[in-house]
């Protein structure tokens, strides 16, 4: 049970030094580099401390589900991909909609400038799409076999 807490703790750490990293990134603030520093190392003391404890007593490694916890953290990254998916698309057709982002043509017809969608948006749309589809094929075929 101990370790089935540390992994999920790690997890989390491992998230939230995600974010600082992408924040850091984006932002350039210490406050930022702070957070990704001390998650760096809370991330290194709690995987030497799980290492320890597998070698200590494997009998409670072996006794976590970890095929259950990969289905459930498999079904969080997909539909949390399609979250952001789903508001990179919505800021593109809002900003679609934007005077600004389109004219008409000589035929009446709505066209669109290339504008509309910004590099930002496309990268995390293509870059979020193997996480996307590896996570989600796991969760759809762990869902329909029911093991």
């Amino acid at each position: 049970m101990i370790a089935l807490f540390f992994i999920t703790i790690l997890q989390i750490s491992f998230l939230t030094h995600v974010y600082f990293l992408i924040s850091y990134i984006s932002k350039k603030q210490d406050r930022y580099f702070r957070g990704f520093l001390t998650t760096a190392i809370t991330n290194i003391f709690i995987g030497i401390f799980l290492a320890v404890l597998v070698l200590i007593s494997p009998a409670e490694v072996k006794a976590l589900n970890l095929d259950r916890m990969l289905f459930i953290e498999s079904g969080l990254i997909f539909f949390l991909m399609l979250f952001i998916k789903g508001r990179v698309s919505v800021k593109i057709y809002r900003r679609s909609q934007d005077p600004q982002h389109y004219h008409y043509s000589y035929f009446g017809k709505k066209v669109i400038h290339a504008s509309a969608v910004t590099s930002r948006d496309l990268l995390t749309y293509f870059l979020t799409l193997p996480l996307t589809l590896i996570c989600g094929a796991y969760f759809v075929v762990k869902l329909g076999c029911g093991r």
